[in-house]
C-alpha cells in the first residue's frame, strides 16, 4: 500500500510540474555544473523517437554566443548558464541506413515521411530537456531564430547538407516568476472521433482572455520593450509583409535543400 501511495505521490509530483510550468525569459547570470547538463541531455536522447534524427549542440564559444545575441534575443541569450541548438538531422540517418547496406528511402528524392518526423523527433527531444530542467529547479525557453536565420546558423556551426536547425534552447536560473498564462479552451483542442467545430465565440473569448492577462502582464512592454496592447503585438509578429515573404521564400528554399524533400 504504501508503494502505491508513493506511486501516486510521484505521479502527482511530476503533473503538477507539467501543469505549472513556465517560459523563462530573464535569467539570473549563474553557472550550471557539467553534471547537471548531462543528466538534462541523457533525458533528452531517452524522448520516444523514431529514427533519432536529430542532433544536439551546446554552444560554449564565446565568439559564437555573442553572435547569437545578434541574431536572437539578445538579453535571453546572454544571461542563459547554458544554450543547446537542436536541429533535424537527416544526414547522420543517412549514414546510419547507407550502413545496412540497401536500398533505403533516403537514397530517394522523395522522404517526406522522414521529414517531418525528423522535426518530430528533435520537438520531443527539447520537451524532455525542458522538463528535466524544470525538476532540476532550472528554468528554460525555446527560441525560433535558428529557423528564421537558417543559412547563418548553417554557416555559423558549419552543417552539413540534410541537418536542419530549428530552435535554441536556452536554460538558467529563474530571474522572474512570470504567471501561468491561458491556453486555447481545451474544447476548442481535444476533440472525440471526429474533428469538431470550431467555435469563432470560444475562440473571441480566449483572445479577451488573452489580451487582459498580458495587459496586467504588461508582457509587451516587459519583454519587446514596445508600448502597445498584446493582441497588435501578435499581429505586428504575423502580419504577412513583403519582409516576411522574403523570409519564408528563404526559409523555404534552404528546407528543400536540406530537409524536405517532394
Amino acid at each position: 500500500m504504501s508503494q502505491l501511495y508513493l506511486g501516486i505521490g510521484v505521479a502527482r509530483s511530476v503533473l503538477n510540474l507539467l501543469r505549472n510550468r513556465r517560459s523563462i525569459r530573464i535569467f539570473r547570470p549563474s553557472e550550471v555544473s557539467e553534471d547537471v547538463l548531462r543528466l538534462i541531455i541523457e533525458a533528452g536522447v531517452r524522448a520516444p523517437t523514431y529514427l533519432q534524427s536529430y542532433t544536439i549542440i551546446q554552444v560554449k564559444d564565446e565568439e559564437k554566443r555573442e553572435e547569437l545575441t545578434k541574431l536572437c534575443n539578445e538579453r535571453i541569450v546572454r544571461d542563459a548558464s547554458a544554450i543547446f541548438l537542436i536541429c533535424a538531422d537527416l544526414y547522420r540517418t543517412r549514414i546510419m541506413l547507407n550502413m545496412l547496406g540497401h536500398e533505403h528511402i533516403l537514397q530517394s528524392d522523395k522522404h517526406p515521411v522522414e521529414s517531418i518526423l525528423a522535426v518530430f523527433d528533435a520537438a520531443l527531444v527539447v520537451e524532455n530537456m525542458v522538463i528535466a530542467a524544470e525538476a532540476l529547479g532550472l528554468g528554460s525557453v525555446i527560441l525560433d531564430c535558428p529557423l528564421i536565420e537558417c543559412r547563418r546558423f548553417s554557416e555559423l556551426f558549419e552543417l552539413p547538407r540534410g541537418v536542419t536547425p530549428l530552435i535554441l534552447l536556452c536554460i538558467g536560473e529563474r530571474g522572474e516568476v512570470p504567471p501561468l498564462r491561458p491556453r486555447l479552451p481545451i474544447d476548442q483542442i481535444f476533440h472525440v472521433d471526429r474533428y469538431g467545430e470550431v467555435s469563432e465565440e470560444r475562440l473571441k473569448e480566449y483572445l479577451e482572455e488573452l489580451e487582459r492577462h498580458m495587459e496586467v502582464e504588461n508582457y509587451v512592454r516587459k519583454y519587446a520593450g514596445m508600448d502597445m496592447r498584446y493582441l497588435e503585438y501578435l499581429k505586428l509578429k504575423t502580419e504577412l509583409t513583403n519582409e516576411s515573404k522574403k523570409v519564408n521564400d528563404e526559409i523555404l528554399r534552404f528546407l528543400k535543400e536540406n530537409l524536405i524533400k517532394t
